[in-house]
């Protein structure tokens, strides 16, 4: 009887290892095919590629942009101000104010770094944070990126690259018609995350857009209102 039980036991346990193998490799090839095939074996883009290509907000802003802001979430919206504008090459500065000109968050995003200078109570949490810094930094991705993205497709009217981070793949459609970004999407395996859609341009800066998370829904709706000095917003 206890020979039996051993024996038993050891084809379960045999088993169940067969079981975690199979499990095992089904993870494998899960994670394998995450990637789109839509994503894979791109080419480059070439030597004809500029900067500007992949750059919502184009460098050498001497100005701030002030946009008019508003966020829906679900059911709720909600109104605010929005300043951008450029410290350096690679440093971009964000400030967040209410209607009424009270600060609600100051950020300095960079190519490696997001700082918080100053952000109110409920807007200082790890979620909310990380989101914004998502945001800003898929819209200024052909500011900071060095390298060259890949060409996702291309044609007489649009060129649509591709800038690949890990299982994310972000696809910034420029217009050769209008010479600027009008579509950036951002995909995590074949889910698309977040939706940058711009409307329209004024002196080769984004003038309308919106920014939305499909499956928070949530959508940010931003409008210029006006270019005003550095200086206003030290």
């Amino acid at each position: 009887m206890h020979r039996f039980l051993n024996c038993f036991n050891k084809l379960i346990s045999q088993h169940r290892l067969a079981e975690i193998r199979v499990l095992l490799l089904f993870c494998l090839i899960s994670f394998a095919s995450c990637t789109p095939k839509a994503f894979k074996n791109l080419n480059s883009a070439g030597a004809a590629f500029s900067r500007e290509q992949t750059e919502l907000f184009r460098s050498g802003l001497k100005e701030s942009l002030v946009y008019k802001t508003v966020i829906n979430y679900k059911d709720k919206e909600f109104s605010s101000l929005t300043y951008f504008n450029v410290l350096n090459d690679s440093v971009f500065k964000i400030i967040l104010l209410t209607s009424f000109g009270n600060t609600l968050l100051e950020a300095e995003v960079s190519r490696t770094t997001f700082k918080v200078n100053n952000v109110i109570s409920y807007l200082n949490r790890k979620p909310i944070l990380r989101l914004l810094e998502n945001d800003w930094r898929l819209m200024l991705a052909g500011n900071f990126n060095i390298a060259l993205p890949a060409v996702y497709s291309e044609d007489e009217l649009m060129t649509v690259f591709n800038y690949t981070a890990g299982r994310t793949n972000n696809l910034y459609h420029y217009s050769k018609i209008d010479n600027s970004i009008v579509l950036i999407e951002s995909f995590k395996g074949k889910s698309r995350k977040i939706i940058v859609a711009v409307v329209s341009t004024k002196d080769a800066q984004p003038e309308i857009f919106s920014i939305e998370h499909p499956s928070l829904k949530l959508k940010i709706s931003m409008s210029l209102l006006k270019k005003v000095s550095n200086d206003t917003v030290e």
